[in-house]
């Protein structure tokens, strides 16, 4: 398995950063645009969330992501120093299954985020120790 571990502090501009390398990753194991596309923003999602709420948009901390892969795919750990993410958010990032559960929900500007992850993403899990946490997505490659 080979390992990558990205880093950026905890500024919005920095975002597109991690997204772009995570693109060019996914497109040098060889997943098609759509699919790279769709880590990435999964990706980008998880990092902005880190930023905005985790860090509540201070400057100063760090954001990690580690990319792990693997012959049957890939795994990202987006990591922060941050406040945890409350008992809800944890549900409906691990339990909610579908993209399609956005058309069924009245949700509010800027809370899908989660479930945008959910719902592309093959496994979702989300870890805390008390002071890291992780938000851990895992995305396995198409059979050829």
């Amino acid at each position: 398995m080979s390992r990558i571990r990205l880093e950026i502090e905890s500024e919005l501009p920095n975002v597109c950063l991690i997204a772009m390398a995570v693109h060019r990753i996914c497109t040098f194991c060889g997943m098609d645009d759509m699919d790279a596309y769709q880590v990435e923003l999964c990706v980008s999602e998880a990092v902005t969330n880190a930023i905005l709420h985790a860090y509540d948009s201070r400057p100063g901390h760090i954001v990690s992501l580690l990319v792990s892969i693997g012959q049957e795919g890939m795994l990202l750990e987006c990591g922060d120093q941050g406040k945890a993410m409350s008992a809800e958010q944890v549900m409906r990032v691990t339990h909610e299954s579908s993209v399609v559960d956005l058309q069924r929900k009245s949700l509010r500007e800027g809370g899908r985020g989660l479930q945008i992850i959910r719902g592309i993403m093959d496994e979702v899990a989300y870890t805390t120790n008390g002071k890291s946490h992780c938000l851990r997505m895992a995305k396995r490659f198409k059979k050829s």
